[in-house]
């Protein structure tokens, strides 16, 4: 096959063997390139439902009424009258009021009626008695009867109208990417259309003559003596073209021949908004991409200061249909992990710029990691090494993958990080703190890796000290007892002093739930617990959370002036009671929240959340935050399902204490 003669155009670049016309752009220039010739969004259009996950909205969503959009019962009991207190009642319905059922009408004076969760609350009920607080009693007549043992407040285990969302509010924002939660939460609103931006085509292709497809039961490749190896650049990019959120368009296998390149980019560029190509961007007699993109538009860098990825391209090209918008062409290189890293660097971003991510959001995370072994740095490139990153020991570490060469693919096995290495002489030993990026999506590992039986964020340094088992409480039991010395202010020493923080009427309500949980979990015995009621007020919940978080105790049912007694006790688990919804004053609550912390525990809030779920799909409404303020643990705990939510937390703790 007869290689291309650079000389036959006279805009292409002449390219030789072992030399480049191209200037070397560090990767922040080669990025920032990307960016200023990235263009605008591509518009947007409407999507069902059930066919917008991996989607990216294309407008804010408001709440188009509130959440609730009637007095709801929070839990099954019997609704009613506060005024009424406790006390013998006749049930007027026998039916009562059940979710998705006809109303009954008005709740008479001096009757309750059965109620189930998420039902409405009958006109004239002001409260729900939660059934374990009621017993059925033999009624005159065969009337049947509850026994409420307890008395209410007006509002007592109610969700009120919007106290999740009021009518209006923003509970979605422009340019977020649409997953499983934010379909639940658009189903719960009513929407069974969604406005998300379109998704850009992106055409993939491959060049080489040594290149072939895998087909069903051959995992043999043809010809070795011609070199003949199995494409798998073409089937990863096409994967992470989707993986990033936008149509991957295959155009197949391309031979190194200069006509039928520049005929399948052509038409590539037309069918697209971007073409991407690996293979064919160096100084070999056979690399043509670099010099038929610069015939067909204008090639904007060449080469790249790193490791791995130096020959990587980029491209416009003018549209073909003469609109003012540009075709991005990026010729990544060969290596299967250059092309890899190359892609992650600075497709991903053109396509999230394209769908109409806002430009201030981070790609990828950055964050402090330490080596867990040395690694060699390269004198003259900075290197992106692959790596996986795991929480240990409430610190983030770095596994690299292995021997780093850019064709051996293993290397991207299972990684979710890329460690940013200085170009340097000499080794980082191990230990030393470099910065990673977090990748996304399955390629990526999908986040950090969680320690076995674990979760990222949920492993870190908290409890001083192990619950007592049986055995040491027997032998305290039977130890010989002190002489009563005079009351001294309490010091917590056990893993079980805990801090029940209810935030507003919601939090309130929920309170006697979360006790109970709390002493199931625990051992009523062994529980230590301080509890304290504020309003939905931010500054309110940030003041408590610092006393408890820092060393000062909050006496339960005293002002906030009485409320300080000045010593060390600060509690080992502290539970935020209250809505946690999508109001703007639930927001608030829970940035106070994330505001007291010193780290924040993104697996402990996880897998609250999964818990939350177990009990009821509302759960995905609710903002979940969970961290460590010095050794105290907290963790905003919603009234949808505290007892679930508590009973998680509690067990993650004793794990973390083994």
């Amino acid at each position: 096959m007869a290689s291309h003669d650079a000389s036959s155009s006279s805009s292409a670049p002449r390219v030789y063997p072992g030399k480049s016309p191209f200037a070397m752009l560090s990767v922040d220039e080669c990025a920032a390139i990307v960016a200023l010739h990235g263009g605008a969004p591509l518009g947007s259009c409407s999507l069902p439902l059930g066919e917008a996950l991996g989607c990216t909205l294309a407008h804010d969503v408001s709440a188009p009424k509130p959440m609730p959009s009637f007095p709801a019962s929070i839990m099954d009991g019997f609704a009613v009258r506060a005024a009424d207190g406790p006390g013998r009642f006749p049930v007027d319905v026998l039916a009562g009021a059940t979710a998705g059922a006809a109303s009954h009408g008005p709740l008479p004076p001096g009757h309750v009626r059965y109620i189930t969760t998420g039902a409405p609350l009958p006109p004239d009920a002001d409260a729900v008695v939660k059934v374990e607080d009621t017993s059925e009693i033999p009624g005159e007549g065969g009337q049947l009867e509850m026994d409420i043992s307890v008395s209410s407040k007006p509002g007592a285990n109610i969700r009120q109208i919007g106290s999740d969302t009021k009518q209006g509010e923003v509970v979605l924002h422009r340019g977020a990417k649409i997953g499983a939660a934010e379909i639940g939460v658009l189903a719960a609103l009513g929407f069974a259309l969604v406005p998300v931006c379109r998704r850009p085509k992106v055409a993939v292709l491959s060049t080489g003559d040594e290149l072939v497809d895998a087909s069903p039961g051959d995992t043999c490749v043809g010809d070795d003596s011609r070199g003949q190896v199995f494409d798998c650049n073409r089937p990863m990019l096409c994967a992470l073209v989707k993986e990033a959120g936008a149509e991957a368009l295959d155009f197949g296998i391309v031979k190194d021949d200069p006509e039928h390149l520049r005929q399948t980019l052509t038409s590539a560029l037309a069918a697209a908004d971007i073409v991407i190509t690996s293979g064919g961007v160096s100084r070999g007699s056979k690399d043509h991409i670099k010099s038929i993109l610069s015939e067909l538009g204008q090639v904007h860098f060449g080469e790249m200061c790193m490791k791995p990825g130096k020959p990587t391209t980029f491209a416009t090209v003018p549209s073909p249909d003469g609109a003012a918008s540009e075709r991005l062409a990026f010729g990544l290189p060969g290596n299967p992990v250059s092309c890899f890293v190359t892609f992650k660097l600075l497709v991903v971003p053109a396509i999230q710029q394209l769908l109409g991510s806002p430009s201030s959001r981070a790609v990828y995370p950055r964050v402090q990691v330490e080596l867990e072994q040395p690694i060699e740095m390269d004198p003259q490139r900075p290197e992106y090494h692959r790596a996986r990153t795991r929480w240990e020991n409430g610190r983030l570490v770095a596994e690299s993958s292995g021997f780093q060469r850019s064709s051996r693919i293993a290397s991207i096995a299972e990684v979710n990080s890329l460690l940013e290495i200085p170009s340097s002489k000499g080794v980082l030993p191990k230990g030393t703190l470099v910065t990673a990026l977090l990748l996304s999506g399955a390629a990526g590992g999908a986040g950090l890796r969680p320690e076995p039986e674990g979760f990222p964020g949920s492993h870190q340094p908290m409890l001083p000290q192990l619950p007592l088992q049986q055995s040491q409480r027997q032998e305290q039991r039977q130890a010989p007892q002190q002489p009563q010395q005079p009351e001294q202010k309490r010091h917590c020493q056990r893993v079980h002093c805990v801090g029940l923080l209810a935030v507003g009427s919601e939090g309130a309500s929920a309170a006697r739930e979360a006790m109970a949980a709390l002493r199931a979990v625990v051992g009523a015995e062994e529980l230590d617990l301080l509890e304290q009621e504020v309003p939905a007020d931010a500054q309110a919940v940030r003041n408590v959370l610092e006393l408890w978080g820092g060393g000062s105790s909050i006496k339960p049912n005293t002002s906030d002036a009485d409320a300080l007694e000045c010593e060390p006790a600060a509690r080992h688990l502290v539970v935020v009671l209250g809505s946690f919804g999508l109001s703007a004053a639930d927001a608030a609550v829970a940035t106070a929240l994330r505001d007291s912390l010193h780290q924040e525990a993104p697996g402990v809030a996880d897998l609250a959340l999964r818990a939350g779920l177990a009990r009821t799909p509302l759960a995905m409404l609710t903002q979940v935050v969970a961290g460590y303020r010095n050794q105290t643990l907290m963790v905003a705990v919603p009234t949808a399902a505290p007892a679930e939510y508590i009973n998680a937390v509690w067990k993650l703790m004793l794990h973390d204490s083994s």
